[in-house]
């Protein structure tokens, strides 16, 4: 696996937004995506937020998180295990050098070291600073944000 999804970027691929449509082509052209704790806590998290705000009712929020349930069972989405340690060292390494010039927020720097630390050569991101950093750092940055960053009740 050479790509490395942002959970922003995996969230796409569940719940339709103005760049849903690149997000998914991504995806497929993967064909299986890295899928860490951190994406884990993110992406369930964003579902229930989604849901709390009313952007997805009940059976909406059950249905995508038995979807991704699925992709995690069928290993479509691949869960791997991150050293914790050598991650956070690389994110403070990365921190140090690039988040006052790129002004990176700490979980988007955590992606980055992740992608690094799993040796990803890509990064797909719809964060501008994200993706600066995935360049910086010699990533492949593949951007998928569209126009509109709204995101709507419709799912896959």
């Amino acid at each position: 696996m050479t790509s490395y999804f942002d959970s922003s970027a995996l969230v796409a691929i569940y719940v339709t937004e103005s760049f849903s449509k690149k997000a998914r082509r991504a995806a497929r052209a993967a064909a299986q995506l890295p899928y860490t704790s951190l994406h884990d806590l993110e992406v369930r998290n964003a579902l229930h937020v989604l849901h709390g705000r009313g952007m997805l009712d009940a059976r909406e929020l059950r249905d995508l998180l038995g979807q991704l349930d699925e992709d995690l069972e069928t290993h479509r989405l691949v869960e791997m295990r991150l050293d914790l340690f050598d991650v956070f060292r690389r994110a403070g390494e990365l921190s140090r050098t690039h988040a006052a010039k790129l002004l990176c927020r700490s979980l988007d720097i955590l992606h980055v070291a992740a992608a690094l630390v799993l040796r990803c050569t890509c990064l797909v991101s719809g964060d501008d600073r994200q993706l600066s950093l995935a360049k910086a750092v010699g990533l492949d940055p593949i951007d998928v944000k569209g126009s509109r960053r709204t995101t709507r009740r419709h799912t896959r």
